[in-house]
């Protein structure tokens, strides 16, 4: 009876430790993660690596992904892992779970990128962009690969439109609003005053209703610029209102 315990022991050791050094190339293609595909998989299905993600909307470059199973989550039903990835000449970080439901939850989700690098994504553009722009996820799920909830905060450190205007620091705090999330919009320290909202639905729709104050800092040219928005408010604030879907936006 002991030799029976020892062998079994020994199976399970075996079991165990083919199970952890199962190579992902040979598990990951025959895994439905539509519509995300993994290319260029490498490693173990508790860690290891992909050269590229790819993902038909938004079609955003993401790189040199590496994760680390999280086997904990199996404890609350769920799979999980660690992820860090490249993205626009940024890295990011978060721990990313899908439970049986098929729901995908991010946390703790840090990502850190050269302004310069997200020209293509802001309202001007034949501007330079400078300084650093952080973001940081609390939570966020995605059901049936639309937003379901988020809250976190983006921050825009030394912001400038360079040789133009000193934003100062950007910040927008996005939390759930029913079945909406509210982006808020404010900026320190800056040669404008930013004030604002956003407005972003399950689906992608947006809606920004942003003021923007000229103070005492304001460069000359800069004043001449803002004529262009409209005419200002009797407190010398000009708004800028515009909408649409983030899945038309240029990537």
């Amino acid at each position: 009876m002991r030799i029976f315990g020892l062998f079994l022991l020994g199976l399970l050791a075996f079991a165990a430790t083919a199970i952890w050094k199962f190579p992902a190339e040979g598990v990951l293609p025959h895994i439905n993660t539509d519509p995300v595909k993994l290319s260029g998989v490498s490693g173990t299905i508790w860690n290891g690596s992909a050269q590229s993600v790819i993902a038909p909307e938004p079609a955003l470059p993401i790189t040199n992904v590496q994760w680390k199973a999280k086997p904990s989550a199996l404890l609350s039903g769920s799979a999980g892992a660690d992820i860090n990835f490249e993205m626009l000449g940024g890295k990011g970080e978060g721990l990313v779970k899908r439970n049986l439901g098929g729901n995908v939850f991010i946390t703790d989700g840090n990502y850190r990128v050269p302004a310069s690098r997200l020209e293509q994504f802001l309202p001007l553009p034949v501007a330079e962009f400078g300084g650093i722009v952080q973001a940081h996820i609390d939570e966020l799920e995605l059901e049936n690969n639309l937003l379901k909830r988020t809250q976190g905060r983006v921050t825009w450190s030394k912001a400038e439109v360079v040789n133009t205007v000193l934003l100062g620091e950007v910040l927008l705090d996005i939390v759930p609003q029913g079945e909406q999330h509210i982006g808020k919009l404010s900026n320190t320290d800056g040669q404008l005053d930013l004030r604002g909202e956003v407005l972003l639905d399950q689906a992608g729709n947006y809606k920004a209703d942003i003021e923007i104050k000229p103070t005492a800092e304001t460069p000359p040219q800069v004043n001449g610029l803002l004529g262009i928005i409209g005419r200002p408010a009797s407190d010398g604030s000009y708004r800028v209102r515009n909408n649409g879907n983030i899945q038309n936006l240029a990537f």
